[in-house]
């Protein structure tokens, strides 16, 4: 077995991308799912308050810290699970480093035009402070060994401000077991005074960010011809209420539909989410959420009436099977499972990890 030290700053929840993200690394290798890696353990602090005690803590005492650790690891293998971390990667070190970077979003900001919408990723104008963090986090990330990318997207992105580093594409997991309706049923009721189980259930799922076209979706809606109309309940989760764990599942295991016409993610939980849970998606035809839905659920991001069109035939569907509820897709269950699950994630990591080593 070979052995990996795993690294991050602040000690995130599960309630952030960032926390989420390490935490699915650190599950797969304690559930023995990257085959022939275990871990060692993870270096890691409380979070702190006060802008002081926090630039101290993240440029001074805690990279001091991962340095010396690195010294005299008995890991073969250093892993920062996140890009808000680079500075942390050694100067010099006996074993190799890897990097997971989610997006460049923040280290080299842009504006991305997405269907309507021109979206502005990253601090355009950062501080005094932040322009120096970023000028460590770049340095660190050309000093790393390897780069581990979550979508094609990033990968892209890596390799031309890093050009000639050597790069590995792992995708987010999903926890297909959690999402299923099969293993993990969520009765509907469970939805209250929110739904109406005579009409057929339509969400989206996000914040109402600009990026998000929460707006087009409200659009699409409202172009619905009046028979249909009248015959949906839309929830728009997120944005304008705020549901339980088992809430949501209930709603992504229920709804016939959800849209997600966002213009820009770092890899789109949402709809692989909801593929999980046998939840039809329409969802726009944009990196890089398009990497991980099938060519069947996109649709062009500003395309008003294919959109349109597409929940009518949804809502003709229903309407023929008497308003009962759909039979999940197994189908899309399955693509969620063959791309995105632990064990597929976990495989991947080990082939990235395999390959640092080969330096």
């Amino acid at each position: 077995m070979s052995r990996v030290l795993l690294v991050r700053g602040g000690r995130l929840g599960e309630n952030s991308g960032l926390g989420r993200a390490h935490q699915s690394i650190e599950s797969l290798l304690e559930r023995a799912l990257v085959p022939q890696w275990t871990k060692v353990g993870t270096i890691e602090h409380d979070q702190v308050t006060g802008l002081i005690q926090r630039a101290l803590r993240r440029w001074y005492s805690h990279p001091r810290s991962v340095a010396k650790i690195s010294e005299s690891t008995p890991a073969d293998l250093i892993h920062i699970t996140d890009q808000e971390q680079a500075h942390l990667v050694p100067k010099r070190c006996a074993v190799p480093v890897v990097v997971t970077v989610h997006d460049l979003f923040h280290i080299s900001p842009r504006k991305i035009i997405g269907g309507d919408v021109t979206v502005s990723v990253g601090d355009q104008n950062p501080g005094i402070f932040r322009r120096r963090d970023l000028k460590m986090l770049k340095k660190g990330l050309d000093r790393a060994d390897m780069i581990i990318c979550i979508s094609e997207s990033t990968l892209m992105d890596v390799r031309k401000m890093f050009p000639g580093k050597r790069t590995a594409l792992v995708r987010h997991q999903i926890d297909t077991e959690y999402w299923s309706p099969f293993s993990n049923p969520k009765p509907r009721d469970l939805l209250g005074d929110l739904d109406s189980d005579s009409k057929m259930l339509v969400i989206t799922l996000g914040s109402d960010e600009e990026r998000k076209r929460l707006n087009f979706a409200k659009q699409v809606i409202s172009s619905l011809p009046d028979d249909v109309s009248t015959d949906i309940n839309v929830i728009h989760i997120g944005s304008e209420v705020k549901l339980t764990d088992d809430q949501l599942l209930a709603a992504l295991q229920s709804a016939e539909v959800l849209l997600f016409p966002s213009a820009s993610e770092g890899f789109g939980y949402p709809p692989a989410e909801a593929m999980a849970a046998g939840c039809p998606v329409i969802a726009t035809d944009l990196p890089a959420h398009n990497e991980i839905i099938p060519d069947s659920c996109l649709l062009l991001p500003t395309a008003t009436q294919d959109w349109v069109d597409e929940i009518v035939r949804i809502h003709s569907d229903w309407r023929a099977a008497g308003g009962v509820p759909r039979h999940p897709s197994e189908e899309l269950m399955k693509h969620v499972d063959n791309l995105l699950s632990p064990k597929s994630q976990g495989k991947s990591l080990a082939e990235a990890y395999n390959e640092a080593m080969n330096k």
